[in-house]
């Protein structure tokens, strides 16, 4: 069989091609900002069905946590009460929804730290994952709260 004129290589037009490809690639990359290459985006196909914890969680204290349940509702523990709700996410932009708490009475310290995050949730405007950390942000780009994920 005969490979048609237009398919036939040489190993030196293959080495060209290669060098341009990694030409460009090293260009895209240089314009990117600092940092970027740590920094993805969210995409909720990734998180669907993915469990996160508190980056700050304490040894002696049940951990914060949000899970991804689908595309639409998260569900976790909160400090003292496990809570669920609703998301909506539109590239960086994070909305939570409807968010219900169950009602049990805990030490001051989880109730506290309850009452922060769930104001945290309802503050978020946008997230991101920096160097494989989940960081919900206000509208003005504060961490409201960081999670790692539950492995």
């Amino acid at each position: 069989m005969k490979v048609p004129k237009i398919y036939q290589h040489t190993s030196a037009s293959l080495a060209w091609v290669y060098a341009l490809c990694a030409t460009t690639a090293l260009g895209v990359l240089g314009c990117l900002p600092m940092g970027a290459a740590n920094s993805v985006p969210l995409d909720i196909a990734i998180l669907t069905q993915s469990r996160w914890v508190d980056v700050a969680a304490l040894q002696d204290r049940k951990p914060v946590t949000l899970d991804f349940k689908d595309a639409a509702s998260v569900a976790g523990h909160a400090g003292c009460n496990g809570y669920f709700g609703q998301i909506e996410i539109k590239g960086e932009s994070v909305v939570f929804k409807q968010i219900g708490l169950t009602r049990m009475f805990c030490e001051p310290e989880s109730m506290d730290t309850e009452s922060r995050y769930v104001n945290a949730l309802k503050s978020t405007s946008s997230a991101r994952i920096e160097k494989g950390v989940l960081e919900l942000r206000d509208a003005q780009g504060k961490v409201l709260w960081r999670f790692k994920p539950l492995a």
